[in-house]
């Protein structure tokens, strides 16, 4: 590079909670030797430390917003992150989640921005639109070819998502796969930190960590820890979201407030992680879930519903990728699968990880191992890579 670092926007919709905002926080650190990295946030919402040298370009728009003024403001939107790059000289251009594609996408067409353009995708695109309506989903699908047949290159976290994008969207661009990075020197040093509230030895602990969305599904988690309530367990639920208010409702409706704790937002949820028995995840549809390769990090047991997209990737990688469990759940080599929204076996498995000790010992052994293969030291070479030899 003869001493001059390349400069690279990293362009996201926030810093808030969340898997890819995580990533972001993750490379910006990681990479910022070798880059100048520079910051594009659609809305100024930042929860993750970030060097303290990277410039923001904040575009000040509100997070919740009609879409049809959302559209309609991304010319305007794509204009200024063009005259951004030109000012700053900056020739790479990296966008993460949809809404900063379709911005940069468009930063080509109208403005013609020269420089290269790279799209990360971080959902499974056919099952995120299978639960909206038959126009949003022809808008979706026609936005998402239309911003991946500018950019150079499309990276996917997940084999099932680049397999999507190719065979369900046409995408012509190269798709190529990195899968997400965690930090565990981070988590290492992180766990022995004191929870707020004191762990009862003779109570198994289930949690769950995540933003409070639909697609993350807590709803079928509180109705299958419901099944199980006269178990010896609680339910300790790290995150937060604008669906909060009904899931406390939820659990009041069903009784169960003695046993299911709301811990907020924390961005250390490994003190919480590493002192549980058992992780729980019951999205309806990921990319390939950071939540699963951290509790995988801290030694932990899981389950997980058998999204599209990468829990089979992550617990069960021998298996063909295709194949989904149904009717019950599946025990894989690294954890155990369920069919996505079903209560009944998210239920079951959950009462099979508190009674077979043996088997929480098994997955036990090999979790620190699996997660190794995804840490930042390891995967951020081929983001490097990726951003330099286009």
């Amino acid at each position: 590079m003869n001493g001059i670092r390349p400069k690279l926007l990293i362009f996201i919709n926030t810093l808030h909670s969340g898997g890819a905002e995580r990533v972001v926080s993750l490379l910006m650190e990681h990479l910022r030797s070798d880059f100048e990295i520079h910051l594009a946030l659609y809305t100024n919402i930042i929860d993750y430390n970030i060097p303290p040298e990277i410039k923001i370009l904040d575009l000040k728009q509100p997070l919740q917003e009609k879409k049809l003024i959302r559209f309609l403001k991304m010319p305007y939107q794509s204009y200024k992150v063009y005259k951004y790059c030109k000012e700053h000289n900056i020739k790479i251009s990296v966008a993460f989640l949809y809404r900063p594609c379709y911005i940069n996408a468009l930063m080509k067409s109208l403005w013609g921005y020269k420089g290269k353009v790279i799209m990360c995708e971080r959902t499974h695109q056919t099952t995120m639109q299978q639960s909206h309506s038959v126009i949003y989903r022809m808008f979706s699908k026609f936005m998402v070819m239309f911003s991946y047949k500018r950019a150079d290159l499309v990276l996917a976290n997940s084999y099932a998502m680049q397999t999507d994008l190719i065979e369900n969207f046409k995408i012509k661009t190269p798709v190529k796969v990195i899968y997400n990075p965690i930090d565990l020197g981070f988590i290492r040093d992180h766990i022995c930190e004191e929870p707020p509230f004191v762990f009862d030895k003779d109570t198994f602990y289930f949690i769950n960590v995540g933003g409070f969305r639909k697609e993350k599904n807590h709803m079928l988690l509180l109705q299958a820890f419901f099944i199980i309530k006269n178990l010896p367990c609680k339910l300790l639920i790290v995150g937060g979201g604008i669906m909060e208010d009904d899931l406390r409702q939820k659990v009041t409706d069903f009784g169960i407030g003695n046993k299911v704790v709301f811990c907020g937002w924390d961005n250390n949820p490994f003190k919480y992680v590493s002192r549980s028995n058992c992780f729980v995840l019951s999205s309806d549809v990921e990319g390939f879930p950071n939540v699963l390769i951290e509790a995988l990090a801290c030694g932990k047991p899981v389950i997980s519903t058998d999204c599209s997209s990468g829990p089979r990737e992550l617990l069960a990688p021998a298996t063909d990728l295709h194949h989904r469990a149904i009717n019950n759940y599946e025990i894989g080599e690294y954890g155990i699968l369920t069919p996505v929204n079903d209560v009944i076996a998210l239920a079951a498995a959950m009462r099979k990880m508190y009674e077979d000790a043996a088997l929480r010992k098994q997955f036990e052994a090999k979790a620190k191992a699996r997660a190794q293969q995804f840490d930042v030291d390891e995967i951020k070479q081929y983001f490097h890579v990726a951003f330099t030899a286009l």
